[in-house]
């Protein structure tokens, strides 16, 4: 499949791939050096190989011609032709984004046992701004914009104990150090939600 989804605005460029080709057929719409092969060929499973892939053809039509996809001892992706980029993939669906301020990006396909993993993620200070019983698609949101926050770190944090959601539009991460503040953007595509936070 080509890109099934673009949408631009004046602080990011972000694009979704479905993820349906065979392994040999994605490796001929990259074009894969011998760099690419040797990086891809580290990774055993076979929807994560397809998943990389996918994330290297879209960083390629982000910057409408061949890049490479590098990535940072922690595991966080760069890409020397953007000042900020962001990858995350969900079943089918891989996306990533190009941005000049520190973005992060996560997508998700709605899961039939968000309420039982909620646990995790949600904290007091979630529920005293979204209310005790939070609605399933409210959970999905709230975990896809911390996810996506986290991506913006470079390091481990709790989800449930360093990351605050206020509201569909604002959320903050603290530690006993500093407080980083995000405005969010989200969108839900065929079962999938989308979270953006960009860091004030």
């Amino acid at each position: 499949m080509p890109i099934i989804h673009t949408t631009i605005t004046k602080n990011y460029i972000f694009m979704i791939w479905e993820i349906k080709e065979e392994l040999e057929d994605l490796l001929k719409i990259l074009k894969a050096t011998a760099i690419e092969l040797e990086e891809i060929n580290k990774i055993t499973h076979l929807d994560r190989k397809k998943q990389n892939i996918s994330a290297r053809i879209i960083l390629n039509h982000l910057a409408t011609k061949k890049v490479q996809l590098k990535y940072h001892e922690n595991g966080s992706p760069y890409c020397s032709e953007f000042k900020n980029i962001s990858i995350s993939h969900s079943k089918n669906y891989c996306t990533v984004i190009q941005s000049d301020n520190l973005t992060g990006i996560d997508i998700q396909y709605r899961k039939k046992n968000i309420r039982n993993i909620s646990v995790k993620f949600i904290n007091s200070t979630d529920t005293q701004s979204w209310g005790k019983d939070i609605s399933e698609h409210h959970l999905h949101l709230i975990w896809c914009i911390k996810e996506a926050i986290y991506k913006t770190l470079n390091k481990t944090c709790s989800l449930k104990e360093n990351i605050f959601v206020t509201n569909p539009k604002k959320a903050n991460y603290q530690n006993n150090k500093v407080n980083f503040f995000y405005n969010i953007q989200y969108e839900i595509i065929n079962n999938y939600f989308l979270a953006i936070a960009i860091k004030i």
